[in-house]
């Protein structure tokens, strides 16, 4: 096996070229200063204040550990162009046009917004020429899905679905160069191999494994990374979330909340010290603050606990977020990208006890994830229910006829719509509670 010495001197064809060498990649991978890898969702990049928040916090951070960026598209990006598919399978193509256009102005004002007046010109011309480029490749495939049974289930689909990510981790990176953070754009599609089952796309864990360390947009990271003390600035490489690519060389997305398994399987793929996953809530919390504002917060949850509580509904991580960090115990946290100094939710290895017990005391329940259903009906998930909790749950089945299931995810109370629990106006037949109410009995 080459030994480290080879590595030296550092340049990107001496480094990518030892790094081709596979029996070298485990040994260089290990020896590396531990770093981080970074998650900021579309809800933190949704405006060029958000964005100065993001910067703030990488110039912060990337001094005293190294980073790895990943980035999802800005916020309500993906929804728009879920509606560009449908659009194109309609062939109303004027209005998938309208639809990117709208796209690309935003992306536009946020980047110019970051940089000082002088330098707008530069930059404009630079994102000019990318959005061009992006909008040529997102007409010719909404063409290809004139009629098709399932668009956003498919490869054109997902190729214009991944437009999203593609636009924003670019610019990303361009303006993060430009206000002094060195940086370098990593092609996701590059890195993230998958099958192709589109819509949803299953990761080749070993293939990503084997593109991260060989990737040679990478290698000037992985040298400074290895020299001691570092003689340069270490460059923060920043990737796109949610998209792929088959080993055919189809384009895939990896499903909803896809960029959170994007950074899972980049830190594992890197053998990071642990992923922080940047949100607009202060980390996770007993239920949806967005629909009962008293939500509490969970400092630490278990790896198993998280995922149930995806599983259950909760829309606050990929459901295969956690599967790629667990076998290398390493952590997940959970933070606000506006309040940097509130600790988050840290997401673990299985505490010392084997049974599943709520944080605090008093709590019937780990936590409570809330869904709608088809027929606008809403299920309560109730998340390794107390005894108490448990016994609470039957009394409001048997009292009120309601459905309640139970599975190795939790408590499933079925309630009416969603809408009727927030106000507590329900039928005499149903609940007689609010959402609001239902919360404080589990979680006072």
């Amino acid at each position: 096996m080459p030994n480290l010495r080879d590595l030296k001197p550092f340049n990107d064809d001496s480094i990518y070229s030892f790094l081709q060498n596979s029996d070298a990649i485990v040994s260089v991978i290990h020896s590396f200063r531990r770093h981080t890898l970074v998650k900021f969702g579309g809800s933190s990049l949704a405006s060029s204040n958000a964005w100065q928040h993001v910067f703030d916090h990488i110039r912060r951070s990337h001094h005293n550990q190294p980073l790895i960026v990943v980035v999802s598209a800005v916020g309500k990006t993906t929804r728009a162009l879920v509606g560009c598919v449908h659009h194109a399978a309609q062939g109303r193509l004027d209005e998938v046009e309208q639809g990117l256009n709208e796209i690309w102005a935003t992306h536009k004002l946020i980047a110019l917004e970051c940089i000082q007046p002088e330098e707008w010109t530069a930059l404009e011309d630079w994102v000019d020429h990318l959005l061009s480029k992006l909008h040529q490749e997102a007409m010719q495939m909404a063409k290809e899905l004139l009629n098709h049974p399932s668009p956003v289930c498919s490869a054109h689909g997902d190729a214009i679905l991944s437009l999203g990510e593609r636009a924003t981790s670019q610019i990303f990176q361009k303006v993060l160069e430009n206000v002094g953070v060195p940086s370098v754009w990593v092609d996701a599609r590059e890195v993230i191999m998958t099958d192709e089952s589109f819509g949803a796309a299953k990761p080749n864990r070993a293939k990503i494994k084997d593109a991260m360390t060989q990737h040679h947009s990478l290698s000037s990271f992985w040298a400074t990374l290895q020299e001691q003390p570092p003689k340069r600035e270490i460059p923060v490489p920043v990737l796109g979330g949610f998209m792929g690519r088959s080993l055919s060389g189809s384009p895939t997305t990896l499903g909803f909340e896809g960029s959170d398994l994007t950074a899972t399987l980049l830190a594992e793929a890197s053998n990071a010290e642990r992923v922080t996953i940047f949100t607009d809530v202060n980390g996770i919390m007993t239920t949806d603050p967005r629909i009962v504002p008293n939500a509490k917060h969970i400092p630490t949850l278990t790896y198993d606990e998280a995922e149930d509580l995806a599983l259950g509904g909760a829309r606050v991580l990929h459901p295969q977020t956690l599967v790629p960090v667990v076998e290398q115990s390493i952590p997940v946290h959970v933070r606000n990208t506006f309040q940097p100094d509130h600790p988050g939710t840290i997401i673990g290895p299985q505490r010392d006890s084997s049974a599943h017990t709520p944080f605090v005391k008093e709590w019937k329940a780990v936590a409570m994830a809330v869904t709608n259903q088809a027929d606008d009906s809403s299920v309560l998930t109730f998340l390794h229910a107390t005894p108490d909790g448990q016994s609470q749950l039957r009394q409001w089945s048997e009292a009120y006829a309601l459905q309640l299931d139970v599975d190795v995810h939790g408590w499933h109370l079925h309630l009416p719509p969603l809408a009727a629990l927030k106000s507590g106006q329900n039928s005499d037949s149903s609940l007689p509670l609010s959402l609001q109410a239902i919360h404080d009995i589990f979680f006072p």
